[in-house]
């Protein structure tokens, strides 16, 4: 599961022995692929910026990117269950959730995932000419108890309280997934890399001046990889409009809105309540200096679910990207970034650590 850290990690020695070529900078990165990492949500397609900026004929760009997000949530029916002080941590065993299950024979979906997910993707983009880029997404998903939720506990201790850190185990898996009184779905255990459906898109320019740009982009995901947690999405559809405004010469503003048209999928993921979904993103980026590139990105999503008793999985959900650019030659660009929830509907994950690497080849886009 990790192995694509360390992958990342000796191209980041091999781009560093190789230097960074300052007054090269690669111009318009364009917003950060900023998508949410709530486990249920990672089956079916997302809202994800795209750039307003599309290759230009012959080049072409792959990027690697790993996040490692932890996410602890669960229906309310587990949070009222929970002690707010706990002299020990409870175990939530297998028993434990048909408990629940039993107690609750009228909620359509109680759930718990308390795990660290590993997403990596694997980015292709190539332009096409007359203002198009064709564009691809493989990504492998992989769960384990994971290492951050101590340092999750300790930001906690801070005074930002989250409700049953201190109840449950740390750095174990528990996901429990509840229909209609039954338990359809227990595991404690870590699991390995699996491809995920990939996605595919074409994006085209509308607009373009030396002061700004802007694009309309479509995605496609096809229902062809086996599901996890009895979560199979269907084939999915996206569209967006996205844009970039440069005011001035150190600074670019990225934005962009859209929606996703989500098909069915399996028993169990039509009844979690899945619906279409709508995004938007407002990024800006700071191009002052030849090598670093510091970045601040808004991601709003509207809820992923139709209402239902016991939970807020309909409620939207308002994300924060923070991170930098390090640009490690012409054609080569490292970036770190810590994305994290701000409204706390417990429905996105809770922090996720992020790394990056792009690779370019060819002229960028007029």
């Amino acid at each position: 599961m990790h192995t694509t850290w360390r992958v990342l990690a000796g191209s980041l020695l091999g781009a560093v022995l190789a230097g960074p070529v300052a007054g090269e900078p690669i111009f318009h990165l364009g917003p950060a692929p900023t998508r949410d990492q709530f486990p249920p949500n990672l089956f079916s397609l997302a809202y994800q910026p795209a750039p307003p900026d599309p290759m230009a004929p012959g080049a072409w760009e792959a990027d690697l990117q790993c996040v490692e997000a932890n996410t602890l949530e669960f229906s309310d029916v587990i949070k009222d269950s929970l002690p707010a002080n706990p002299a020990a941590r409870i175990n939530l065993s297998q028993q434990w959730a048909e408990g629940i299950a039993a107690a609750n024979p009228s909620l359509p979906v109680i759930f718990l995932f308390q795990m660290e997910t590993t997403l990596t993707t694997l980015r292709l983009r190539a332009g096409t000419g007359l203002g198009g880029e064709a564009w691809l997404q493989l990504p492998v998903l992989g769960y384990s108890g994971g290492f951050e939720d101590g340092l999750i506990e300790d930001i906690h201790k801070l005074g930002f309280e989250q409700s049953g850190r201190a109840a449950i185990p740390k750095d174990q898996v528990r996901i429990v997934l509840i229909q209609d009184g039954q338990l359809k779905y227990y595991s404690n255990a870590s699991s390995g890399p699996q491809v995920l459906d990939p996605v595919l898109g074409y994006t085209q320019r509308l607009l373009a001046r030396p002061t700004g740009s802007l694009a309309l982009s479509g995605q496609v995901k096809p229902a062809l990889m086996p599901s996890r947690f009895d979560m199979r999405a269907g084939w999915d559809t996206g569209l967006q409009l996205s844009g970039r405004w440069s005011p001035l010469p150190a600074l670019d503003l990225y934005y962009g809105f859209g929606g996703v048209h989500r098909e069915s999928g399996s028993r169990a993921f039509n009844r979690f309540g899945f619906r279409d979904q709508r995004g938007a993103h407002l990024m800006v980026e700071c191009l002052h200096n030849a090598t670093w590139r510091p970045f601040f990105q808004l991601l709003y999503l509207s809820g992923s679910t139709f209402p239902m008793a016991g939970q807020r999985l309909n409620l939207p959900s308002l994300q924060h990207d923070l991170g930098v650019h390090w640009m490690l030659g012409r054609n080569q660009v490292l970036t770190l970034r810590y994305l994290n929830n701000i409204t706390h509907n417990e429905n996105t994950a809770d922090m996720a650590l992020m790394l990056e690497y792009s690779l370019r080849s060819g002229p960028a886009a007029p």
